[in-house]
């Protein structure tokens, strides 16, 4: 640094710093490329995730709906089974322990609900 000038001086900062610049206008443009490259994965995960969720839910759902239609099942068997013992006594007027057993379940049936 002996026989530099002021200019010279002046020049070589000047140089270091528009290196700098460049350097870091270069990382930004390689770190907004390498942010749009993965936008769409990260996209597709959100997408997924979200349909995770509604799948947990759709899942839960039919379950509950499952066994609600089970439960409905239940009682029209039971409700079957009474009419078909009515409809046994009143042509025929036996059957009294058919009738006996379908009030049984009948009545097993509604306290258990």
């Amino acid at each position: 640094m002996e026989n530099w000038t002021s200019a010279e001086v002046w020049a070589a900062i000047l140089a270091v710093a528009s290196a700098i610049v460049l350097i870091a206008n270069a990382a930004e443009k390689i770190a907004k490329a390498v942010k749009a490259a993965k936008a769409p994965a990260a996209q597709l995960e959100k997408r997924m995730d979200e349909l995770e969720e509604r799948m947990v839910t759709a899942e839960k759902k039919l379950d509950s709906d499952r066994k609600h239609f089970d439960a409905i099942d239940a009682s029209n068997r039971v409700t079957q089974l009474a009419l078909l013992a009515l409809l046994d006594h009143g042509i025929d007027g036996n059957n009294v322990e058919q009738m006996q057993h379908a009030k049984e379940e009948l009545q097993t049936h509604l306290i258990n609900r």
